[in-house]
Formats: C-alpha cells, structure tokens, sequence
C-alpha cells in the first residue's frame, strides 16, 4: 500500500516466522502479500525498484521508518540497495516490531 503524493509506503506487518538473523513479517503490496525481512544489523532498507522509484530513493538515499503504535517511533536510515528481497535492517525498527509482534511500518523519503 502506499501513496506516491505523499512519498511513503505503508505496510501493516504481522511477524510470521523467525529467521537465523531476525524475522519475516507479512504484509501486502499492490494487491499482493509479500515477505518483508527485519534484523538489527544496521545495514539500511532494501526495496524493490518499484518501491525505490516511487519514494523517488536510491542507494545511500536517507529515509525515515515510522514505527506506529503505542510509542511512535522515527528510525533514519539509508537505503542500502535495491533488491527482490525486501528488507529492514535497523536495530531500532526490529526491536520494536518484535516486541509487539507487528506494527504499521511507513517508509518515508528523507
């Protein structure tokens, strides 16, 4: 889900399976579910190049990761690439999503 006008992506995430490094969290895009991986390594947000063109965002762009819940929570972080895999590495965002089990997650440019 996500709307270009304000150049964000939404996704409602619900933690579905753990993995060696972290999680996977399920969430839909475009009609679709899609896989989104997390873990606290600190290596960026990787998109597909769709995603990427929408936030108009490309290797080392800065975005913002806004955690919705009880605490709202604003983690920076750069694009680390552009990849099939979707994936948030960020120790802030991890943490937070595993604790409750999922979150609305907006990626923001800058």
């Amino acid at each position: 889900m996500s709307s270009a006008s304000l150049a964000e992506l939404v996704f409602v995430v619900d933690v579905s399976s753990l993995t060696k490094n972290g999680f996977i969290g399920t969430t839909t895009y475009e009609e679709g579910r899609v896989d989104l991986e997390f873990d606290d390594k600190g290596e960026g947000v990787y998109l597909n190049s769709e995603m990427a063109g929408r936030l108009k965002v490309r290797k080392g762009s800065l975005v913002s990761v806004v955690i919705e819940g009880d605490d709202n929570l604003v983690a920076e972080a750069k694009i680390g690439g552009v990849s099939k895999i979707l994936r948030i590495s960020d120790p802030k965002v991890y943490y937070a999503i595993g604790r409750d089990g999922g979150a609305v997650v907006r990626v923001r440019k800058g």
